[in-house]
C-alpha cells in the first residue's frame, strides 16, 4: 500500500473524495488529512507519506508553495493539484512543479482519479522501493473489534496505535448508535450515511481528544479513547459532538460512555459496561415526532408550518413544537430550515438554476431573504457556495 496525504482546507471536501473512490482497491492507504500546507508539512515529517492530492488554493501556506517545499525536501513525493480554478496559469505552474496530473474539482469523476492514480502508481513503481503491506480499513476495523470480545481477543496484541504515552492513565470507549428516528432509505445510501457518520466523528475526536475509532457491523461506531487529565468535560465535549452531527449530516445520535479501564485486556469488560449504559428509553423517537418528520419530507419544497403539520397528524401546534424539541434536541423551525438548506445545496451544485428559482423551489418567494438564510447557515451566499 502506498500512503496518500490529502491537503484540503474544506472539510466537506475531503469527506466527499475520500468516499467517492474505492482508494484501497487501487493499492493506496488514505493515511493523512491537512488543512492547508503548513499542517501537511508537519504530517510528512512524522509520517511515512508517498503522494500528496492538494487543492492550489488554501489560506496560509498554498498547494504551490507546499509542491515546492516537498519537492525540496522529499523529491520522491508524488503530487497531485486539486482546484476550483481550471486556467492555463495554474495548470503551466503545477506541471512546472512536477505535478503528475491536475483535476479540476467541480468536473472530476471516480473514472478520471483513477485515471491519475494509475499514473501515479507507475511512477512510483519505477523510482520507489517495494514498501512493506499495510492492513487494509477492513483489516483494522477486523483486528480493532476482535478486541471487544474476550474469545476473540488476540493472544499477543499489537496495536500501533496504542504505543506510546497516551493510555498511561488508562482506556474508556465510547459507543456511538443512530437515534431510529427517521425515513428509512435504500440500502446504498443508508451505508453511505453510516460511512460519512464515522469519517466525521472520528475527525472531530482524533484531532481533539485521540485515540481510535471503528464501527460494528455499520450499526455501532465505537471510539476507544485515552483517558485524560481533563476528564471531566467528557460529557461536555460528547454534546458538543451530537450537536455538530445533527447539524452537519441531520443524524441524531445516542451514546454510551464506558468505565474506565488501565489494562486493554479489559477493552471487553469496559465495551460490555457501555452496553448496559444505553439509554433504553432513547432508543426510537416518539411516534408522533416520526409522523411529523415524515410528513415535513413528503412536504418539503412546500411552505411547511408547525399548524399545517399539527392538523395534519393530529396534534395541537404547541404540543408538536415541545415534543419536538424535547425528541430531537432542535426547534421545528429550525428543523425545516435546515432540510431545506441541504436540498437547496444539493440544487446549486446539481443545476444551473437561478438563485431564485431555487429559492422558489423549495417555498422561499423571497430571494433576498432565502440568500440571508442561506448564508447565515453556510457562512456563504448562494453564488458563491455554487463557485466553490
Amino acid at each position: 500500500m502506498w500512503n496518500l496525504l490529502v491537503v484540503e482546507d474544506e472539510s466537506i471536501v475531503r469527506m466527499g473524495l475520500r468516499y467517492m473512490v474505492d482508494w484501497e482497491s487501487q493499492g493506496i492507504h488514505w493515511h493523512a488529512e491537512a488543512a492547508g500546507g503548513e499542517e501537511a508539512l508537519l504530517v510528512m515529517a512524522r509520517e511515512d507519506i508517498h503522494i500528496v492530492m492538494t487543492d492550489i488554493r488554501m489560506p496560509g501556506m498554498d498547494g504551490l508553495e507546499l509542491a515546492k517545499q516537498i519537492k525540496v525536501q522529499y523529491p520522491l513525493v508524488q503530487i497531485i493539484f486539486l482546484s476550483s480554478y481550471d486556467t492555463f496559469t495554474y495548470v503551466r505552474e503545477a506541471f512546472k512543479l512536477g505535478a503528475i496530473d491536475y483535476l479540476h474539482k467541480p468536473t472530476m469523476d471516480e473514472h478520471e482519479i483513477v485515471s491519475t492514480l494509475q499514473k501515479v502508481l507507475a511512477q512510483l513503481n519505477v523510482i520507489t522501493p517495494a514498501v512493506q503491506p499495510e492492513l487494509t480499513g477492513e483489516e483494522k476495523n477486523a483486528l480493532y473489534l476482535s478486541l471487544l470480545d474476550r474469545y476473540t481477543f488476540p493472544s499477543s496484541p499489537v496495536i500501533p496505535e496504542f504505543e506510546g504515552d497516551a493510555y498511561q492513565k488508562g482506556y474508556e470507549l465510547v459507543v456511538f448508535r443512530k437515534r431510529d428516528d427517521a425515513v428509512l432509505g435504500d440500502e446504498d445510501s443508508t451505508h453511505l450515511r453510516f460511512l460519512s457518520l464515522q469519517y466525521l466523528i472520528t475527525e472531530f475526536v482524533t484531532k481533539d481528544w485521540g485515540g481510535i475509532v471503528f464501527h460494528r457491523s455499520f450499526r455501532e461506531i465505537i471510539w476507544i479513547a485515552p483517558v485524560r487529565a481533563e476528564q471531566a468535560d467528557k460529557s461536555k465535549y460528547l454534546e458538543t459532538l451530537r450537536q455538530k452531527v445533527l447539524e452537519l449530516l441531520n443524524v441524531a445520535l445516542i451514546f454510551a460512555v464506558s468505565p474506565i479501564c488501565m489494562d486493554m485486556t479489559r477493552l471487553p469488560e469496559a465495551y460490555l459496561g457501555a452496553l448496559l449504559r444505553f439509554p433504553v428509553h432513547e432508543q426510537s423517537d416518539n411516534l408522533i415526532v416520526r409522523k411529523a418528520k415524515e410528513y415535513i419530507d413528503q412536504h418539503l419544497l412546500e411552505e411547511v408550518t408547525l399548524g399545517k403539520v399539527g392538523e395534519a397528524i393530529h396534534v395541537s401546534p404547541g404540543y408538536l413544537s415541545r415534543i419536538f424539541i424535547k425528541e430531537l434536541g432542535e426547534n421545528f423551525s429550525d428543523y425545516i430550515i435546515r432540510n431545506k438548506i441541504e436540498h437547496a445545496q444539493k440544487l446549486l451544485r446539481r443545476t444551473n438554476r437561478k438563485v431564485y428559482e431555487i429559492a422558489a423551489d423549495i417555498g422561499y418567494t423571497n430571494a433576498h431573504y432565502f440568500s440571508k438564510l442561506f448564508k447565515d447557515r453556510m457562512g456563504v451566499t448562494p453564488l458563491e457556495y455554487r463557485n466553490q
